[in-house]
């Protein structure tokens, strides 16, 4: 793993990841005494109530409530796509990322749950779609012959994506991360298998739902890109150049600014989990920002996952992508979040030990 601090990082890069603090342990210790007091047994949630605690540290208070919540998705398509890698022909993120602007994808409907609103960013489109300011490039190049982007273009996406975090999901405290794009479980893969040092046979999925031919056809593209690169150091960044992808880049800069203000993390899938892994390798304190919202059926999602030392608060073999998984993850812990808030005092309730008897 490479040390961050001798990684060759833009200044912007450089002054996120100094902005960027763990959270309060000590806050965190004095919730979890304060469960102690409260009318139900401490720890009832389970692993929810971990992440309760977790929340506390992030927000440094000792009553974590609900926070305001904001589901993102960022766009890009992928130039490998061209391969045949996907169910979808390249080309139609777009339209998908208008039925999301439109109010009428699944992600919107399990975004009201939380509550939280939807916003979204066209980073790389084959075809603009919306707001222009977060756009770098009509999509990446075929990570199989050339790098997928210029490190001009990583930088700016990655810059993009702090800019739009700090102007699109201003007021919120938990941000749910996501993304769509024809072509990025391919991408993904690839990177992850660079960055964990496994082969690529072992992060291969069916993506969009795929038949075995093509997750083969998959393998075997990734394998050329892997070796393509096999030269290239391991700079988190480099690397993103040469096998990732505009959305991919731009959860970076999003994951590290949201990070620099405190707000608590819910990744999506595979294609999020590889920008927080890239925004740990740059910035390390990032971590302890995080929450996985789902385990995916993504074999790589898995790899990510433990090597991010995360685990997720849902496994149910989703693959819908466009950060419905986090959409869901974040009702969870929001429920969660209200009934730690709500309980009362257990000596209040006449709940605490020998409280019946004092009432004789």
């Amino acid at each position: 793993m490479p040390d961050p601090t001798h990684v060759d990082l833009p200044a912007g890069v450089r002054e996120l990841c100094d902005a960027v603090v763990p959270p309060d342990r000590r806050q965190a210790r004095l919730a979890q005494v304060r469960q102690l007091t409260v009318a139900r047994p401490a720890g009832s949630l389970g692993r929810l109530d971990d992440a309760v605690l977790h929340v506390a540290g992030i927000r440094r208070t000792t009553r974590p409530e609900p926070l305001a919540g904001v589901v993102s998705v960022l766009a890009g398509d992928h130039g490998v796509a061209a391969h045949g890698t996907s169910r979808f022909r390249y080309g139609l993120t777009g339209r998908v990322l208008a039925l999301i602007n439109e109010g009428r994808a699944p992600v919107n409907r399990l975004a009201a749950r939380v509550p939280a609103r939807v916003e979204t960013a066209d980073l790389g489109l084959a075809e603009p779609v919306g707001d222009p300011r977060y756009r770098v490039a009509a999509g990446t190049a075929d990570l199989c012959v050339r790098d997928a982007m210029t490190r001009a273009e990583t930088e700016l996406a990655l810059a993009n994506g702090a800019r739009y975090a700090v102007e699109r999901l201003a007021g919120s405290g938990m941000v749910g991360v996501g993304e769509i794009g024809v072509g990025n479980t391919t991408a993904t893969s690839a990177l992850a298998a660079r960055l964990l040092g496994v082969p690529a046979a072992i992060t291969v999925g069916a993506g969009s739902g795929v038949d075995d031919a093509t997750v083969l056809r998959k393998r075997e593209l990734i394998e050329m890109a892997l070796a393509r690169t096999a030269a290239l150091p391991d700079d988190p960044l480099r690397l993103l150049a040469g096998l990732g992808g505009l959305e991919i880049a731009g959860n970076v800069g999003l994951i590290l600014a949201a990070a620099a203000d405190r707000r608590v993390i819910v990744l999506d899938g595979a294609i999020t989990a590889v920008a927080a892994l890239i925004a740990v390798r740059l910035c390390p304190a990032v971590r302890e920002h995080l929450i996985a919202g789902h385990l995916s059926n993504e074999p790589v999602h898995r790899l990510l996952l433990a090597e991010l030392c995360l685990k997720p608060l849902l496994s149910l073999e989703m693959r819908l992508g466009m950060a419905s998984g986090a959409a869901m993850a974040m009702a969870l812990l929001t429920g969660a979040l209200d009934v730690v808030a709500a309980t009362p005092d257990a000596v209040e309730a006449g709940l605490a030990p020998g409280a019946a008897e004092a009432a004789r």
